[in-house]
């Protein structure tokens, strides 16, 4: 298809057509040490109605400033950048960003497409919220992991099978393996990123609060799956994978 990173896009990607329209909102540098950027791309009608199916609500046009957004992006990749192995998994993932509309101040909302390998989409808030950059960085951080792992699976295959269904603490369901140790994937690369902003300095008593809170509470959740490692589900590199997340 010839597409680059300087011009991949996600509607691009998806007709498999680089010289395709990309809508460009605009375009945030990572962070000052690299020269990756991330782009903030506007969909088209057809894709916006292919994933508002899938429950994802966007912005209507004006709704949210474009100023708005590369504010609370910036404030976003400023935390990353606190952690080297953060902001170094974003600036190689979060090529493309797409702007989804929460459904209100306390939910959180993002999401990626397996099919898409450098593209999130990450809810903005219209307005700027206490801990706002730390939610938002999380966000970035959870959409960029399952890229990430996604990515790893297509070279070191993880799982063989589909029989066996497990709890989801996230999703309150039962899930397919695969989901599983996705989440657990995530989730504790997130704990990895909020501990050592912990061990930093730069946090106000507010922000130090929140991230003990999230820890804590990553914690309870991955306590409640079980052992995954022994799963018929998984091949070796699974098993070895599902056995030192949990230790976590």
């Amino acid at each position: 298809m010839g597409l680059t990173r300087a011009d991949y896009g996600t509607v691009r990607y998806l007709v498999q057509d680089p010289r395709a329209r990309r809508d460009d909102l605009t375009i945030v540098p990572v962070d000052m040490t690299s020269d990756a950027v991330i782009v903030v791309e506007a969909l088209d009608a057809p894709r916006r109605a292919q994933y508002a199916d899938l429950g994802l609500d966007f912005y209507a046009s004006g709704e949210i400033g474009t100023g708005l957004i590369r504010r609370q992006l910036r404030g976003a990749l400023r935390r990353l950048a606190e952690v080297p192995e953060a902001i170094k998994a974003v600036a190689e993932l979060a090529v493309v960003l797409h702007v989804l509309k929460p459904a209100g101040p306390s939910y959180d909302v993002s999401y990626s497409d397996p099919l898409l390998p450098f593209s999130v989409f990450i809810g903005f808030d219209s307005e700027d919220l206490r801990v706002g950059d730390l939610r938002l960085a999380e966000g970035i951080l959870h959409e960029c992991m399952h890229l990430q792992l996604t990515l790893i699976e297509e070279i070191v295959p993880i799982v063989m099978g589909a029989q066996e269904r497990h709890h989801s603490p996230w999703q309150g369901t039962m899930r397919p393996l695969q989901g599983i140790l996705h989440g657990l994937y995530v989730f504790r690369a997130i704990q990895g990123f909020y501990r050592k902003l912990l061990d930093l300095d730069s946090c106000s008593a507010d922000e130090r609060t929140y991230l003990a809170n999230r820890i804590k509470s990553i914690a309870e959740e991955i306590a409640t799956i079980g052992d995954l490692s022994t799963s018929a589900d998984l091949t070796g590199a699974g098993k070895r994978l599902a056995f030192s997340l949990r230790g976590g």
